[in-house]
């Protein structure tokens, strides 16, 4: 089969005659054309799918000495007019659309030209073995259900004349080799004759067969799709055919077919077991909530696996959505046909699943149903509920025990409230129940009604015997009593609000060697109790704690709804009832550090060996939307967890710990009261149980003072400041014109003279002293005679780029107004707050190397040229530019070998297009570890905080520290753990993966030398940097200085802290092959050319990197600052035009850039993307990717080689900016 077109083509139109029944006429533009060679594009519509590989016989009118084509092999070339090319491997099968395809001809001349193109469709391979070598069961028929790359999902049905009472064994024979196979509702037996031929045998469940054998499986293969050739043992046996053998689809189902009911069955189901057919409660749900009106339904189950199905009713329309399959227990692995499963939590409980192609768009009215396969080695069998984005949630908020599988029988009571406590109390009401038990295990529950309200619970469950090990999955095990009887509990962070009328029920399964099967009860913090023989009580809210007699201090209950505070000065001997094991312990009178916030109480909730679980309640009676804690203790603690505020840091004799608040709980109101629970954890003799708390902005008591005697208003309290400041307490710029700083209030950065400014930050004062300026702030940019291009503007420009990249809660002076918060729960899927960061590029995924590199670069900058940005009057917009950066780092290091190194899935999140404040899409957050390592990302990261310490030394020098704190402990998880991140996050390997991470090291260390040396400190942070420069041949010549390859940067870093020949020589061998005659190409016009991919990126990268060593290398001034100017240049309009968008003469206009993309208002997706014309909102700074290797360019959102943008094509290009601008401010001209 052919399909023959023609095209005639001239200087701007290609036209291809398509000849398939009838003539039918197509049109096309060239992509670009330039002197000597043209980029053609042929798109060749299909009235039949292509499944077995293609073939294009291309042939020009005169001669191309070159073809380029990156989608085909070329196989031939006849005398340079006529190519063939062949389908690669991944691209062999068409089956709707049109074959569409880019390619570059390099000619010698410029006539007008004719072409033609020829596609023949490739006929489908012999197969190995035909239907002559078999023998097969008579009657039998197979279903083809569905296929993928290397994969196919059959179903065979064999009629059976006599039952099968006593089991079966059916052979699956095949034309060509399978790799492997599962089987639905068969034992399978593995292969023989080298995978032609595979044995499957009965279950338990179905040996017993009556009428028909239906056996559906999917098998795997590298070669030809295989047909299918079925034969039963001891049945009559039928020469083999095709003709019984339904085709494989080639064309998937429309969207009201496929992605709303299951694939098409046949008419023979499967034989199933008794409960195949039950339907699972729709109305609970495994979490929080579920989608409204989802049922489930279990089809199916074998040893170790369970075939499901689930439907979801579509009310709200969408044209892309992601789904949460969630399982009762942990799954190893899933099989499912019509999404995609894009990851999984690492519990194995949460599989996050998007749409296929084919069935995006749903639409109120349709149901999405689904079946799947899910395997588990566990002993329990999993149930399961679903999310579907998008559709509205139900369901408690509340964890309640999940459905109980069909095989497993429930016991009955052992115990209720009233009939006996292990102990002499336990929680009133509480019963429990044995589920089930096999050798040294047993599956049991507990149900506690809820009568008191909470936020946050803790819970003791108390064995009758030795308990080896709890696997709980609805709570967080803390510790375990020294005799393994007691094992304590804190809520998990879904279900950590109880409310009366609810009851918390949870199973568990409890492993123990000793000979006695153990018996359970339960204690609920908060919670009435009662003892032996004692009824439960009514069901009504306990009264508040009733306070003590004068001169004494009230006993807060901990759980209880209300507190009433104190007002005495010591503490009573007596307690009213406690909810908790013991008397709480409460500071108002006796600050540990001088100070405490007035009214403050604290609580021993629970005390354990090692550990202890403490409370602090902390009255409000000032307003904020964003809080700081200090905790203090009265001895060393190592280590404290939290579920309600981030641990961002603590002191170096950890008896200080930093909390800050989560992005949900910020605003508190005066009348309010901040409570929080935490647990701590010690290995020193004397436990911790004294400790007391500073609330920010909140009015302070100190020693001997009474929360009565309290007059000092709450502006006036001290300010206390985390060694880690919040994302949000950096000052914001005012609103200005073009460089104009204007007169602002607290919170943004003041008029000012030369010399310094005072700025007011969210919680400190602090002077940022300037350099000697050229002028003053508030006036208008410096301008030099002579200077080609405003570079006073592109800095501006720049700088609001990175604000169109915010992500999270943007400030009151953001100037971008088109952008609006977005992702503010990042990190809510693991318990942290990563709100903030910048996106990567077009996309909203935040990767963390490439932005690390990104601020490194920019704070590079910042540091040399600082006269250039106080001369563009954008200074103060460069620190709060970089803050935003520094900020969300410091958030993502959560720990000493903690480091969160990216948000967002590139899968899922490149399925999208439209604004980031409209996606609702799967955003998971990975973590770094010292099991999960990622020596480049934290070696960058350390780096990128070090050198914007130094940006801020002058400044903030308390930010400036927090920040060279946090770089020198990445820098040792870096150093200490090593592995590349890819390894670790999977999920970049795509997008970013490293080549390495021995120049990120050396790259650390030597900054973090220079930042401790702008601090007037010496550490062995350089010793180390020269290391890592010889154990990772760092001297060699790097081929770029990008977000991968530091080396460059490494060799000039080093030569400017040592000023040792080594490093000279180096840094010149990195720059000079790129200044002109070296190896790098050039394109006519003057850009170096090193990849067509961002090749405005590496040569802005080494423009910069040559202003910066022209100045340590005088004899190579001259030639550097010429080539680094003339790249600059080239970018800003000599080279034809502008590649910055929004400045100078005709600049790009599609940047290939989702929120730039959309309306003001409406909607906004993929037919955004394809739409002509300029995008809507203007992406003010952004460099796009540059032009070909022949200048040019084309000026399409689509083509994401030219128009592709990202942060660190920017940060490069602005500090060379700034070093080039700073060369007209000295009058270096030359």
């Amino acid at each position: 089969m052919k399909f023959v077109t023609s095209q005639i083509i001239n200087a701007s139109i290609l036209w291809l005659c398509l000849v398939i029944g009838q003539s039918n006429a197509l049109q096309s533009t060239v992509v670009d054309t330039w002197n000597g060679g043209f980029k053609g594009r042929f798109d060749i519509p299909l009235s039949e799918s292509i499944s077995n590989g293609w073939r294009i016989t291309l042939t020009f009118s005169q001669q191309v000495t070159n073809l380029q084509i990156s989608n085909a092999d070329i196989v031939s070339n006849n005398n340079n007019r006529i190519y063939v090319l062949e389908n690669k491997s991944y691209n062999s099968i068409f089956t709707r659309g049109s074959l569409k395809m880019d390619f570059i001809a390099n000619t010698n001349g410029n006539a007008g030209r004719r072409a033609s193109v020829e596609l023949e469709v490739l006929p489908p391979p012999t197969p190995e073995r035909g239907p002559d070598e078999y023998q097969c069961t008579c009657g039998y028929r197979v279903d083809y259900i569905d296929s993928w790359t290397g994969h196919l999902k059959a179903r065979v049905t064999i009629p059976l004349s006599t039952p099968a009472t006593s089991g079966w064994t059916l052979f699956l024979q095949f034309s060509d080799p399978v790799s492997s196979m599962q089987v639905f509702n068969g034992d399978n037996r593995g292969t023989r004759d080298n995978g032609f031929i595979y044995k499957v045998k009965n279950l338990q469940h179905n040996a017993y067969v009556t009428d028909q054998l239906v056996q559906e499986f999917i098998v795997t293969f590298t070669g030809l799709q295989p047909i299918i050739y079925p034969q039963l043992k001891d049945s009559t046996s039928c020469n083999c055919t095709d003709v019984m053998t339904t085709s494989v689809p080639t064309t998937k189902a429309s969207t009201t077919q496929v992605p709303l009911t299951t694939m098409q069955e046949s008419t023979h189901e499967p034989t199933l077991t008794t409960q195949a057919t039950e339907r699972m409660a729709q109305t609970v749900c495994l979490v929080s909530s579920c989608t409204c009106g989802s049922s489930i339904t279990l089809k199916d189950r074998w040893s170790n696996n369970v075939k499901g199905e689930f439907s979801i009713p579509i009310t709200t329309a969408t044209n892309s959505w992601n789904l949460e399959l969630r399982f009762s227990v942990p799954v190893d692995n899933i099989q499912i046909w019509n999404a995609g499963e894009v990851s999984k939590s690492k519990d194995q409980t949460t599989y996050y699943l998007v749409n296929l192609n084919n069935n995006g768009n749903l639409s109120p009215g349709q149901i999405l149903t689904m079946e799947f396969i899910a395997t588990y080695s566990g002993t329990e069998e999993p149930v399961w509920d679903v999310k579907l984005s998008g559709q509205p949630v139900c369901g408690e908020p509340l964890a309640i025990t999940t459905q109980q599988s069909a095989v497993t029988t429930q016991g009955t009571p052992l115990q209720t409230a009233g009939s006996g406590c292990l102990e002499s109390i336990c929680t009133c009401g509480s019963n429990v129940t044995v589920l089930d038990r096999w050798s040294g295990n047993v599956r049991g529950e507990f149900n506690i009604p809820i009568t008191t309200e909470t936020n946050s619970w803790n819970l003791e469950l108390r064995f009758s015997a030795p308990v080896d090990d709890i696997q709980i999955w609805d709570a967080v095990e803390v510790s375990s009593s020294a005799d393994q009887t007691t094992y304590y509990l804190v809520n998990a962070q879904y279900n950590s609000n109880l409310s009366p009328g609810h009851t918390l029920a949870m199973e568990f399964i409890a492993t123990y060697s000793g000979a006695q099967e153990p018996v359970w009860d339960a204690r609920l913090s908060g919670q009435p109790v009662c003892g032996p023989g004692q009824p439960a009580p009514q069901t009504t809210q306990p009264s508040p704690t009733t306070q003590s007699a004068s001169n004494t201090q009230s006993t807060v209950t901990t759980q209880s709804s209300t507190t009433t505070q104190s007002v005495a000065t010591t503490q009573s001997s007596t307690t009213t009832q406690s909810t908790t094991q013991q008397a709480t312990t409460q500071i108002a009178s006796g600050c540990l550090v001088n100070t405490c916030t007035c009214g403050s109480s604290i609580s021993v909730v629970t005390s354990l060996s090692g550990s202890l679980i403490g409370e602090f309640i902390i009255p409000v009676t000032t307003a904020t939307t964003s809080w700081d804690v200090k905790l203090k203790f009265s001895v060393p603690v190592d280590d404290i967890q939290m579920s309600h505020a981030v641990v961002v840091s603590n002191s170096d004799d950890k008896k200080t710990y930093y909390l800050r608040n989560r992005y949900d709980n910020g605003n508190l109101s005066p009348g309010q009261t901040l409570r929080l629970r935490f647990v701590a954890l010690y290995s020193g003799a004397e436990e911790p149980s004294v400790y007391d708390a500073e609330l920010s902005d909140q009015p302070l008591c100190g020693d001997g003072q009474s929360t009565e005697q309290v007059t000092q208003s709450a502006t006036t309290a001290k300010q206390i400041t985390s060694s880690k400041p919040s994302a949000t307490t950096t000052d914001q710029p005012a609103t200005t014109t073009k460089g104009q700083s204007a007169t602002t209030t607290a919170g943004q950065p003041a008029t000012t003279t030369p010399g310094q400014s005072e700025t007011t930050t969210g919680q400190q004062t602090a002077t940022i002293k300037v350099q000697p300026a050229t002028t003053t702030q508030g006036t208008e940019p410096v301008t030099v005679p002579g200077m080609p291009y405003p570079y006073y503007e592109v800095l501006e420009k720049s700088i609001l780029f990175y604000e169109a990249q915010r992500s999270g809660t943007l400030p009151s002076s953001q100037r971008v107004t088109w952008r609006h918060n977005s992702f503010e729960n990042d990190g809510n899927d693991n318990g942290v707050d990563l709100n903030g960061g910048w996106f990567d590029a077009g996309d909203y995924v935040k990767f963390g190397l490439p932005m690390a590199q990104s601020a490194t670069v920019l704070a590079w900058g910042a540091i040399e040229f600082k006269d250039a940005y106080i001369a563009a009057q954008q200074w103060d917009w460069m620190l709060d530019c970089l803050k935003w950066a520094t900020d969300y780092f410091l958030k993502c290091h959560t720990g000493p070998n903690e480091f969160y190194g990216q948000v967002g899935d590139g899968g899922a999140d490149h399925a999208f297009w439209g604004r980031p404040e409209d996606y609702t899409g799967y955003r998971p957050s990975f973590k770094l570890d010292i099991n999960n390592p990622g020596s480049d990302v934290a070696g960058e990261t350390a780096a990128a905080l070090a050198a914007a310490s130094i940006v801020f030394r002058d400044s903030d020098a308390t930010y400036a520290d927090a920040l060279l704190d946090s770089a020198a402990e990445l820098y040792a998880f870096a150093n200490n753990y090593r592995g590349v991140y890819h390894n670790s996050i999977t999920n970049a390997g795509s997008y970013y993966a490293s080549s390495g991470y021995g120049d990120e090291l050396a790259w650390a260390a030597a900054w973090i030398y220079k930042a401790n040396a702008a601090k007037g400190v010496a550490t062995n942070h350089l010793i180390e940097a020269k290391n890592h420069y010889q154990t990772f041949n760092l001297q060699t010549e790097p081929w770029a200085f990008s977000w991968d390859d530091k080396k460059a940067g490494v060799q000039l870093l080093l030569y400017m802290i040592t000023g040792e020949s080594q490093y000279q020589t180096a840094i010149q061998n990195a720059i000079n092959p790129w200044l002109p005659g070296g190896s790098v190409p050039y394109t006519p016009r003057g850009l170096a050319y090193r990849d067509q991919w961002g090749v405005n990126r590496y040569s802005a990268n080494m423009a910069f990197l040559s202003l910066v060593a022209a100045e340590h290398i005088p004899s190579k001034a001259t030639d550097y600052h010429n080539f680094a100017k003339s790249q600059i240049n080239y970018m800003l309009g000599d080279g034809g035009r502008s590649y910055v968008v929004g400045f100078g003469n005709n600049p790009p206009t599609e940047p290939h850039h989702r929120s730039s993309s959309c309306p003001t208002s409406g909607t906004c997706n993929w037919n955004d993307f394809n739409a002509a014309g300029p995008n809507p909102q203007i992406l003010y700074g952004a460099l796009v990717g540059g032009p070909n290797n022949n200048d040019g360019f084309t000026n399409d959102r689509t083509d994401y080689i030219y128009n592709e943008i990202t942060t660190d094509y920017n940060a490069g290009f602005q500090s060379a900016v700034a070093g080039i601008y700073e060369l007209y401010l000295t009058g270096d001209t030359s």
